[in-house]
């Protein structure tokens, strides 16, 4: 096989595991931003909640007030009525008495649905804070396993990169160079395979005579249709 040739095959290779390894280093600030979504997902829900809390405390406390005033108005009302002279008066008394106890009922209501909300949100809380504690164990696990995989992917990525260093020393600039500019233009795939008298990049026709120079992997022979430097697959040393 030509010297250059096999060069450019390995090449390849290593560029390979070069791109797959740059989108994988991509990829791990994404996943570590979607852990911190789900903390702020989390935190959000709690505030939430313990806001909820608040209000409806703070609910019942004026209602509270509000039904101690009333029951101070019931007993005042009460008191009145030893100074009633004539039955007309008595009558109304007992009727401001009356609405003054039902409003008094209606705010007893309000307390108790307001103790009913407090209790359930406090236990909402409870729950939350139980599921949060559980998911932030959870999301440091994960935090973790991220950070740890991108220090392997940084460790990879340098041991590769100090390869291909040391690899295109030996390749010929102006093969380099045709080699550098189809990675650029072509999704980073320079080097394809020959396979059944066709092209595995752009999966054209390879005129015969063309197959049969390529098979010989003697030169740097190009795909005539999409111009990718084309091998003829044989046991080639892997990386």
């Amino acid at each position: 096989m030509d010297e250059q040739l096999n060069l450019l095959i390995q090449l390849q290779e290593i560029d390979g595991k070069i791109r797959s390894l740059v989108e994988q280093k991509k990829r791990l600030p994404e996943a570590l931003a979607e852990l911190e979504r789900r903390r702020a997902v989390n935190v959000a829900e709690l505030d939430q909640a313990r806001e909820s809390l608040q209000t409806a405390q703070k609910n019942k406390r004026d209602r509270d007030k509000d039904l101690e005033a009333g029951v101070q108005k019931v007993e005042k009302l009460k008191v009145r009525s030893s100074e009633i002279k004539n039955n007309k008066e008595y009558q109304a008394l007992l009727k401001e008495i009356e609405t003054a106890e039902q409003e008094n009922k209606a705010v007893e209501d309000d307390i108790l649905a307001l103790m009913e909300k407090i209790d359930a949100v406090s236990t909402e809380i409870s729950a939350a804070e139980h599921r949060a504690g559980e998911e932030e164990t959870a999301l440091n696990a994960e935090q973790k396993q991220h950070e740890a995989e991108f220090a392997m992917i940084e460790k990879e990525l340098k041991s590769v990169e100090q390869a291909r260093n040391d690899m295109v020393v030996h390749v010929q600039s102006a093969v380099l160079s045709q080699y550098q500019k189809l990675l650029n233009t072509k999704a980073g795939i320079a080097m394809v395979e020959a396979r059944g008298e066709s092209c595995s990049g752009c999966y054209m026709s390879i005129p015969p005579q063309v197959f049969v120079n390529v098979k010989k992997n003697e030169s740097i022979i190009t795909c005539p249709n999409c111009g990718r430097i084309l091998y003829f697959k044989e046991a080639i040393k892997s990386l």
